[in-house]
């Protein structure tokens, strides 16, 4: 009887991808954390752990962006279903704008409120590691460099 090989499947990213998934993950883990824990105003940080991993301060915002957006995106979801949370929306907005009907305009706000924190978290968690990073591969060079000695020398 053959016997069956089973293939396992390969992903093929580069590192530089696959810390980009890594650290979206972390900062969703981390924003759905803080956010139901409902301590909102620390939101800033999962952004900028998520951009301790990306090398470019592009990945670093595109990690906070998609990490606490799509959370809070949830999150909101989750409030209008379940707590109708858009009609106290709507009551406030109704008191800042002096009419009913501009709860979606304050919704926009608090989604535009989470994709700015968590770009601003990711830009200042990349720029960390922009910043520390060539000092430890300065660091790692000297320390790990064999010692060559004068007298013997290999030819």
């Amino acid at each position: 009887m053959k016997r069956i090989k089973i293939k396992k499947p390969e992903f093929n990213l580069n590192p530089e991808t696959r810390n980009m998934l890594i650290s979206f993950i972390i900062t969703g883990l981390l924003t759905f954390a803080l956010t139901y824990a409902e301590i909102w105003q620390l939101i800033i940080i999962p952004g900028i752990i998520g951009g301790l991993f990306n090398k470019t301060m592009r990945r670093g915002i595109y990690c906070g962006v998609l990490g606490v957006s799509l959370v809070w995106i949830f999150y909101l979801i989750c409030l209008i279903a379940v707590k109708n949370f858009y009609t106290n929306l709507d009551q406030f907005a109704g008191l800042i704008f002096g009419g009913l009907g501009y709860g979606s305009v304050i919704l926009l706000l608090i989604i535009l409120f989470g994709i700015l924190f968590g770009a601003l978290g990711g830009a200042i968690g990349s720029g960390i590691m922009i910043l520390i990073m060539p000092r430890f591969e300065k660091s790692s060079d000297i320390a790990f460099k064999p010692k060559e000695t004068a007298g013997n020398s290999n030819q």
